[in-house]
């Protein structure tokens, strides 16, 4: 079990212990073909073509930001930002051969870029990471140029779906992993965000990602670690978050696990 803990450590990374579970949390999602899904839907509706100037905030690890690089050549140019110094030498390793990507250190609330810089802006899974969200999306349409797009990817964890019969004890630990997360419940938001930012023309597309291994979930979603930190809050008794885990496990094991994530892309337009 990793000492990070998922949902409230990537709004820190550079403070945590083990640095090294963010980056390997960000490879095993960018590894599942839902997660592949959804990128080759993003670069669609993203309307990706060369020449295209593309800012990626909370851009992780750069793989994005290379695969756009591709899209938009020639003539285009793809940025990435993170919080995270580590984080960002990182993605400038992965990315030390392409040319049109490039990386810079910033808050997504205070982007180090003059107004309407760029033609594209995408944040995938990085606003649930944020307090005060709707502060990076000004950000955002800021430095978008008048007709450029925005893109949002990101989860609702009030809707995480987890297969066991014991529904207290459930709602007990959903709840503290949902509400551990700095905006849980960003994937609700988005479209009233993009409307208070001024967006225009805005579509909302729901996916459901679906998990049914225990401990491809547990590596996800954090499942052991939260029951501990369920435990030592008292909001579940020890006893029952164990039974809770081997109830899950042999559910696994004979092909009933069942785990489920609903997210929200949204488009707009400045």
């Amino acid at each position: 079990m990793s000492a990070e803990y998922l949902a409230s450590g990537f709004a820190r990374v550079d403070q945590g212990r083990d640095i090294s579970a963010y980056s390997r949390c960000l490879d095993l999602l960018i590894s599942l073909p839902y997660y592949r899904r959804c990128k080759r839907r993003m670069d669609k509706l993203l309307r990706l073509e060369p020449r295209a100037t593309v800012l990626d905030v909370g851009c992780g690890l750069g793989d994005d930001v290379i695969r756009i690089a591709s899209l938009v050549s020639p003539g285009g140019k793809a940025t990435g930002v993170d919080t995270s110094s580590e984080i960002i030498r990182m993605a400038r390793s992965r990315a030390a051969r392409v040319p049109l990507a490039e990386f810079r250190q910033a808050d997504a609330r205070k982007l180090p870029f003059p107004s309407a810089s760029f033609s594209r802006c995408r944040v995938d899974r990085t606003l649930q990471h944020i307090a005060r969200p709707e502060e990076a999306i000004r950000e955002m349409v800021r430095v978008l140029e008048p007709g450029g797009l925005l893109l949002a990817y990101d989860n609702d964890w009030e809707s995480l779906a987890v297969s066991s019969a014991d529904r207290p004890t459930t709602r007990a630990i959903t709840d503290l992993w949902c509400d551990s997360f700095p905006s849980g419940w960003i994937g609700r938001y988005l479209k009233k965000l993009f409307l208070d930012a001024g967006l225009e023309t805005i579509s909302v597309y729901p996916g459901v990602s679906v998990i049914n291994d225990f401990d491809l979930a547990d590596r996800i979603y954090d499942l052991r670690q939260t029951v501990q930190q369920a435990t030592e809050v008292g909001s579940v008794k020890k006893g029952k978050g164990r039974r809770w885990l081997e109830e899950l496990a042999d559910q696994s094991g004979r092909g009933r696990f069942f785990c489920a994530l609903t997210a929200y892309t949204v488009v707009g337009y400045k």
